[in-house]
């Protein structure tokens, strides 16, 4: 449960962090290249001109999920949604993914991935996901609610899902994200669908309408839908914004 409480303990640390200097508060001086600093205590010395050159480090380039789930989860689940349209469940014998070693060893490699019984460990479920793809042809906030995660539906799919490393694959990460998805159906069709690259990657990028629809979509239910296009345009213009306060008030939930 606590993967969902990271990023807010961490912004905490930082407020908290920021309060104290802001007092006269102290700390080391040179926290990431010192001695027994953070580059030699978690991957031993080097200097932080190795990581790009001098001067402060920038994002050259990142990737959106385009759908809200695990990232290495992407593809297949972009493949699900195209092979779908060609087989009905109830005609699915079996379904296999080959993909790299990185989405195998975190999203299918382990027995609780196919008995998901929290909302984390179902949101980094590949057999879960794929389910979910197949009989609903979309994931929302309410994919991972307790009633949903005992769905008969969903858990009686999730058996014919075999996951594999293909190790060709795994060489072509983290340049290619390959996974191949093979459907076999009851009258003895074999369907098969590949990509390498999802939609939000470097490759292929989401347009900033795939942004603001995906944006709608997880704000509906929490926030009115009426200040839907304010919170957007004030997030686009955030670096226009005098204060952090009135981006953050446009975002209050009312309980």
């Amino acid at each position: 449960m606590w993967k969902g409480c990271a990023t807010a303990s961490a912004a905490r640390a930082g407020v908290f962090a920021a309060s104290l200097a802001r007092e006269g508060m102290t700390g080391p001086t040179a926290a990431f290249e010192g001695k027994h600093a953070l580059w030699d205590q978690v991957t031993g010395p080097f200097e932080l001109a190795e990581l790009g050159g001098a001067g402060p480090i920038g994002i050259e380039r990142t990737n959106l999920k385009f759908f809200p789930c695990e990232y290495h989860a992407q593809v297949p689940f972009s493949l699900a949604l195209n092979l779908r349209e060609q087989a009905p469940i109830s005609e699915i014998e079996s379904i296999k993914v080959q993909t790299y070693y990185m989405a195998y060893s975190e999203i299918g490699s382990e027995p609780q991935k196919w008995q998901p019984k929290t909302r984390e460990t179902a949101d980094h479920s590949l057999p879960y996901l794929l389910a979910l793809a197949f009989t609903d042809g979309r994931i929302t906030p309410d994919s991972f609610s307790d009633e949903r995660l005992a769905d008969p539906a969903l858990r009686s799919l999730m058996p014919r899902i075999q996951i594999a490393e293909n190790p060709e694959f795994t060489r072509q990460f983290p340049s290619a994200l390959v996974s191949r998805m093979e459907v076999t159906t009851s009258d003895g069709r074999h369907l098969v669908d590949e990509a390498s690259y999802p939609r939000g990657h470097v490759n292929n990028p989401m347009t900033e309408a795939d942004v603001e629809t995906k944006f709608r979509q997880l704000a509906d239910g929490l926030l009115k839908p009426e200040t839907h296009g304010q919170v957007l345009d004030a997030l686009w213009r955030f670096d226009e914004a005098k204060t952090i306060g009135g981006v953050l008030e446009l975002l209050r939930i009312d309980s």
